[in-house]
């Protein structure tokens, strides 16, 4: 991994037109998806999102490059960054998401749940059980748990750099 990257898993470049659509609204935006990986989608489309709201984005195509189950057309994501993209006559916003599950359709309650490791034990879990660090960094329930014991000062201000250099 390149030590810059702060992905803990590589992207596939991919050009696929999806259809996206902010919290459980049924109004669906066309956008076109840049890349993907096992539990992140970076697409760009022409109607923001504000970090940490929930949005779906429907798969038209399956592709080879995604790394949805089959027959699963539509995904629940948590949005990790929105910006606006200067470079573009129309309003257009880079949208980067955290898939949370993947559904085989609108009308589907059935969701196969997505997983990721965490930072420090590297235990796999399932993605909407992760806590959020300042910064990268991702920790289960019981390392955010241990974390929050450890008292503010130098030793937790240690254990939060060697965390954040086994990320980056």
């Amino acid at each position: 991994m390149n030590p810059t990257d702060r992905r803990r898993w590589p992207r596939t470049t991919c050009e696929m037109p999806v259809m996206y659509c902010i919290g459980r609204k049924e109004q669906f935006y066309p956008a076109t998806i840049h890349n993907s990986s096992i539990d992140g989608l970076y697409f760009v489309g022409g109607n923001a999102i504000k970090d940490g709201n929930a949005c779906r984005v429907l798969i038209e195509k399956n592709s080879e490059a995604l790394t949805c189950p089959p027959d699963f057309k539509l995904c629940n994501a948590t949005v990790k960054r929105c910006i606006p993209l200067p470079t573009t006559p129309q309003p257009a916003f880079g949208i980067g998401v955290q898939l949370d599950g993947w559904c085989r359709s609108m009308e589907s309650s059935e969701i196969q749940k997505i997983f990721c490791r965490c930072d420090a034990c590297e235990a796999e879990i399932i993605s909407c059980d992760i806590r959020k660090m300042d910064g990268p960094l991702f920790l289960c329930p019981n390392c955010h748990r241990r974390l929050q014991e450890i008292p503010d000062g130098p030793l937790k201000e240690s254990y939060l750099r060697c965390l954040l250099g086994n990320v980056i």
